[in-house]
């Protein structure tokens, strides 16, 4: 499913992206979690971005994680090999997928940045424009990339002819990624942050994903009594902006590179859920993935997974390396270039992810795989389905439909208009920095559910972006 999305959502995720995953296996009963994200260049150093972090073209580029993630899930905890799993993907590249809504919308808003680089343009501006919907996409080139990975595995994309083309066109096009970065590429095997939520434990990544914050937003709301608090009130919104603020300006020193901060964050967490997050004065800077798919499942055996992946902001870099189909990632300017900072850039290190999966347990098995993409709204949006699931005993269904608030790019408070004109007008009143946003905007996000029920499984899948559930 992951390798089908970054065929045919390119805006979204690609081979050239990233990928975080979890997954409870039944048959050790532990909850594994996988870092697929790649490093910067070894040529990414400070002083090389002096002047800042371009965010689109060449040297926005970080070493693509994806391929050599979803090989590592499989290898250590799946039941069937790559080869067999990428014929799909492959027959979609090949002879093209329908253009959707969101592929047309996508390719609209970006469609200067595509027509800055040749490959970019003739795949998804043919003749100057975007397909039209229902129109084919066809990417011969990729289908050719994946049967070179369903032969020789990750390998075939590190290092090699395709590793060779990609270092090449992304050479060509101004940017630092070298041979020897794609070569030395491996995914991470991490153990996953948890906290005790009205009686439940929810689990999601450590950084360099920024699921930490999630962990501490349900910590600040759960000791401020939210189980009481009327979930289509003014006040359940006002104490989860709040909640967001405190946990971001916490995690502010610990979203970065797991190498480095792996044990502060771990040390943060338990703070919080001993004490409690300290006051906000301000909300820091954030890493703003764009664009992001994910999937959520659950089988039979009782295994669940969360898996979220993403090229960053939509079509990434905008380079496709010519002779691959590859579209290559915007991660770099999830770093900063401030001085002494933890997530500063530099050779590589892994820069900070709003990526969060997320799977919630109870007496040691899972009763919700849960993800979203959504950009620095990700946690905000899991955290209040989750509250209003949870803690206020909203069907899945209803929690994911209710008018949702969040923050905007740059971190302002937002909600939907979609919510009652009363209620905003309210908020308004008491947050003059609101923003009313249309049903849908970015942040907002778009919630997948995989829960067991007594007899079977329940889906749900948000509409505020293309999404369905499954039964296979």
């Amino acid at each position: 499913a992951a390798v089908v999305l970054s065929v045919v959502c390119p805006y979204a995720c690609t081979l050239g992206g990233d990928v975080f995953a979890l997954a409870y296996m039944a048959r050790d009963g532990h909850v594994h979690g996988l870092n697929g994200s790649g490093v910067a260049p070894s040529a990414a150093t400070p002083e090389r971005f002096a002047d800042g972090i371009p965010r689109t073209g060449a040297l926005s580029i970080s070493v693509p994680g994806f391929v050599a993630g979803i090989e590592d899930l499989l290898g250590r905890l799946g039941t069937r090999k790559l080869r067999d799993l990428l014929p799909p993907a492959v027959r979609l590249a090949r002879e093209g997928y329908p253009a959707h809504s969101q592929h047309v919308q996508n390719v609209g808003t970006r469609a200067d940045l595509l027509a800055q680089d040749a490959e970019a343009t003739r795949l998804f501006l043919p003749g100057g424009k975007s397909h039209a919907e229902g129109a084919p996409v066809r990417q011969p080139e990729l289908a050719d990339t994946l049967e070179r990975i369903a032969t020789g595995g990750s390998r075939a994309f590190y290092e090699g002819d395709i590793a060779a083309k990609l270092v090449a066109g992304i050479a060509a096009a101004g940017g630092i990624v070298s041979a020897d970065d794609l070569a030395r590429h491996r995914g991470l095997w991490q153990e996953p942050v948890a906290a005790p939520f009205v009686g439940h434990d929810i689990v999601t990544m450590p950084p360099n994903s920024y699921g930490l914050t999630l962990l501490l937003q349900l910590l600040d709301l759960e000791a401020g009594g939210i189980a009481g608090i009327d979930p289509e009130s003014a006040e359940f919104v006002l104490r989860g902006l709040a909640a967001r603020k405190r946990a971001y300006a916490a995690a502010d020193g610990v979203i970065g590179d797991p190498v480095a901060l792996d044990a502060p964050s771990r040390k943060l967490l338990a703070d919080a859920v001993a004490r409690g997050l300290p006051a906000a004065t301000a909300t820091p800077r954030e890493s703003r993935d764009r664009c992001t798919a994910c999937v959520v499942v659950l089988d039979a055996s009782g295994n669940a997974v969360s898996l979220i992946q993403s090229v960053s902001a939509p079509f990434g870099s905008g380079i496709v390396a010519p002779g691959t189909g590859v579209l290559l990632n915007n991660r770099m300017p999830g770093f900063t270039t401030k001085p002494g900072h933890p997530n500063r850039v530099g050779p590589g290190k892994r820069p900070a992810h709003t990526l969060a999966p997320c799977i919630v347990m109870k007496s040691g098995r899972p009763t919700m795989a849960i993800g979203t993409p959504g950009t620095v709204g990700q946690t905000c949006t899991l955290a209040q389905v989750l509250v209003r699931m949870l803690a206020c005993g909203q069907s899945p269904e209803r929690a994911v439909a209710a008018p949702r608030w969040s923050v905007t790019l740059d971190g302002k408070p937002a909600v939907e208009k979609g919510m009652s004109a009363t209620l905003r007008a309210e908020l308004a009143a008491k947050v003059p920095e609101l923003s009313e946003m249309s049903t849908g905007w970015i942040t907002f996000g778009s919630v997948k559910i995989a829960m067991p029920t007594g007899d079977g499984f329940l889906g749900v899948a948000d509409t505020r972006r293309v999404a369905a559930p499954a039964a296979l």
